[in-house]
This record gives C-alpha cells, structure tokens and sequence, in this order.
C-alpha cells in the first residue's frame, strides 16, 4: 500500500483547528500537549507530513536535543516492548506499526532501533518522506555514523534528491580516507548537477521527482479512523483543563483514567503519578493502582518478549533477548518485593501484607527471610493454608523434608471437602513423600486427588497414579 500525503490545507477546519492549537501549546513549552494533540491528528491523517515533522521536533525539543553520546541506544524497557510489538506488525499492518513507532519517539526521538524500525515501515507504506526523517533523526544524534550517512545519502541520491550531495560530503568530513564516501560524492554530483537549476525554483523536493504523477498521487488525502478517537478528545480536552488548574486532582485522575481506559499505561502512569503527588501521596487507592498497571506493563512485556523469542528461536540475538526478558522478570520481582517491604513497614500488624512479603521473598530465592513472614501470617484464617503450603515449600527446598511433610498433613485435615486448596494440599504432600523416598504415602496422597479429579495438573497426577 502507499499512504497518501495529506497537506494542511486538506485537513478539516476542527482539526487545522487543533494543529493551530498544538502550535500554540508549543510555542509556551507545553510539549505534552502538543505531543498529545498532534498525535491525535496523525492517527486520523497518517500522510500528514509537515505534523510529522512538528511532532518530531517537539519530542526533541521536550528531551533537550540531541544525545549527549552519539548513536546511544535507548535501553527503555517500556520502549523495548513497543518496539517487540511494531516489529511484529511492520508487514502486516504498516499503519500500526506505525502508531506505536512514533509512541517510542515522543518520548525518545533518537532512539535509533526506532527510527530505523520507522525506515522500514516508511518503504512498506512506500513513503520516501518517512525514510527521510527517520535518517534525518538518527543523523542529528549521531552526525558521523557512515553508516546511517551512507544509507540517507544513497536513498536521496536513488530518487534525484540533489540533498545527497550533502548527506556525502558530511560522510567525507567525518571520515575523511574513507573511499566508499568518496566514490559515493563523486557519483552523486555527476548525477545532480543537471538538476540544480530545477531544484532552486522548486518549492519542495516533490517539484523535481522524476515521477511527477506519483508526486500527485501522494498528495491526496487518506485520512483514517481509530475507536480510540474520542478518548483522545477527552485527553486533550482535559489536558487543557489541567494548564489552567494544575493543582486539580480530579482533573488530573481524569486524565490518568482515560489512558488508562485505551491502554496507554505508559502515560496513564505519568498522570497517576502526578495525581499521587497532589495528594502529597496520602491516597492508598491511587497508590494501588499506580503498584497494579507497573506490573501490567511489565507482564504485558514479558509475555511479547517470551513470544518473540518462541517465535524466533534461531535469531542470531537470541542471547541478548533471552537476557532481556530476564531482567524484565527480575524487575518486576524487584518492585513486587520493595512494594510487599513497604506495605510490611506501613502496617506491620497486618497479616495479609506479611504473606504478601513471604511470597515475594520466597519468588526471589530468599527463602530464610520469607520463613519468618510466612509463619507469622498463619495467624489470619483466610490466608492460613496458603501460607501452610508456601511454608511447606521453604522448607522442601531447605531438604527439610520431614517439616514440610507434617505441616501439609497437618494442613489437610483441617480443610473437610475436596476444594482445589485441598488437592493443592495433597498435592505438595505427594511431592514432599517422594522426596523423601515414601512412595506408599506419595501414592496415598495422589490418588485423593486422582479418584476426583483425574485431569489435575494436566494430568500429572493420572500418570503418576497409574504407572505405580
């Protein structure tokens, strides 16, 4: 497909009427409103390149230019899990793709896995001016990469754009001895000398293609319609509320909810954030929710990472995405651990965050430190018997056997019916039995479950009964 370029003078007064708006937004340094309400006209008017470029600008604007390292890559986790996510629709659904490419850059425009994630989908929508700025963007944050150099130079030069001639004298200042820079100059100001009278009365670099028919077709609109888009509305319309009462917490939730309502956990965090702090951080509520969408958004990104890696497990970067989803699922334990720690430290009578913290420390590994926590939550009743079971487990993998075996049995005869905490119950029972060589009390415990629920642990326990 080729996406239509669409002028502003095709767009339609209410939205020349927000792109008007964003310029002011822009011009007082609000760029989170302007970011918003240009992304808002780009999902309806993908061609819409001159608020492209606008959108670009501000998202640099908004980070304070370039990187102070040049071509440094962005290590955002967040950002790696969009990436995964565009990457996956670059050839089926380029205008998504495209969507969640331009997420990353608001908040990174020189991220360069980005931008030349942008590139690609740019030739998929077959769409010169989307390879332009993505290269143009890479180029400003890092001005000597030959290779990024030689690429834009090579694409403006394929189309007759005379800007090659300076994308490769840019080459030969940066690496002077370089012959491929050399050579490519050369050949560029041969081919485009003819054209530099063309070029310097043409309004734009759309003037002098060679296929001036396309150039047409590309202009005409196509413009484009999200479910989303009314959610949008209301973002922007509240954000504009929030400029002129900053300090109003229901306006600032209002916010929080609505990215929260279309799945943008990114921002929806920022505003709940922002909310928590007007309220001097005093609303537990808020907190919850702030503690409930960071482990959203991480096992959003463990699940694309660990599919991505299923999906392609003779990627030569296997190693490094294998490591990534690591840390990714090290993280997330981490903020579960601190949040448990925190709750434990605010009310150290409460039993249930005393579990919460045992069953955090015994996910990290720390089994000593989670024995403690866990036996003093056997005090709550709602709670007991899982707290059994995870004590149970501490101390299987201490190879004390003989205490996790006792407090399991001790355990299941408090629970009367069948219920899947009983069968969880006899289930670890089994394990502990077997571990201990018992296999007359492993079986024992098995076929309870076995004789009513033949497919538990799909299965398992079937087999394990069966084969004895």
């Amino acid at each position: 497909m080729a996406l239509a370029l669409v002028t502003e003078e095709q767009l339609s007064a209410s939205q020349r009427d927000t792109v008007k708006k964003a310029r002011t937004a822009e011009q007082r340094a609000n760029y989170d409103y302007t970011i918003a309400l240009m992304q808002q006209i780009l999902k309806e008017n993908p061609g819409f390149m001159d608020g492209r470029r606008f959108l670009r600008e501000t998202a640099i604007k908004k980070a304070g230019g370039p990187p102070k390292m040049l071509g440094a890559l962005s290590s955002s986790v967040s950002n790696a899990g969009t990436i995964v996510k565009a990457q996956s629709a670059a050839k089926k659904t380029p205008l998504e793709a495209l969507l969640l490419v331009e997420q990353v850059l608001a908040a990174d425009p020189f991220n360069r896995q980005a931008n030349t994630l942008l590139t690609q989908i740019g030739e998929e929508l077959h769409c010169l001016e989307i390879c332009y700025l993505a290269l143009e963007t890479i180029r400003r944050g890092a001005p000597t990469d030959l290779k990024n150099l030689h690429q834009l130079g090579d694409l403006y030069l394929k189309n007759k754009d005379p800007r090659a001639i300076e994308i490769f004298e840019a080459a030969v200042k940066a690496k002077s001895n370089d012959g491929e820079s050399i050579s490519k100059l050369k050949s560029a100001q041969a081919t485009l000398t003819m054209l530099k009278g063309g070029w310097e009365s043409a309004k734009s670099y759309r003037d002098v293609i060679a296929d001036k028919d396309q150039a047409i077709a590309l202009e005409q609109a196509n413009k484009i319609t999200r479910s989303d888009e009314a959610v949008d509305m209301l973002i922007a319309q509240n954000y504009e509320k929030l400029q002129a009462e900053p300090a109003s917490v229901l306006i600032a939730r209002k916010i929080a909810d609505l990215y929260k309502q279309k799945g943008d956990l990114e921002n929806a965090l920022v505003y709940y954030n922002y909310t928590w702090d007007l309220t001097s951080k005093s609303d537990p509520g808020i907190e919850r929710v702030i503690y409930e969408l960071k482990l959203k958004q991480l096992d959003d990104l463990i699940k694309q990472w660990a599919e991505y890696i299923a999906a392609n497990p003779d990627a030569p970067e296997l190693p490094e995405h294998e490591q990534t989803l690591a840390g990714i699922r090290a993280q997330r334990a981490g903020i579960v651990l601190d949040e448990c720690r925190s709750r434990v430290a605010k009310y150290p009578n409460e039993l249930q965050f005393k579990f919460e913290l045992g069953e955090a420390l015994f996910t990290a590994g720390d089994i000593g430190a989670a024995i403690p926590e866990l036996q003093a939550s056997l005090r709550q009743p709602n709670i007991r018997l899982k707290a059994i079971v995870l004590l149970a487990k501490c101390f299987k993998s201490k190879g004390q056997f003989d205490i996790a075996a006792k407090r399991l049995e001790e355990a299941a005869t408090e629970v009367v019916g069948m219920d899947d905490q009983k069968k969880e119950l006899l289930y670890e029972l089994g394990s502990v039995r077997e571990e201990m060589g018992d296999q007359a009390a492993a079986l024992e415990a098995f076929k309870q479950i076995y004789e009513v629920d033949y497919g538990y642990r799909n299965g398992e326990v079937a087999r394990k009964v069966e084969s004895a």
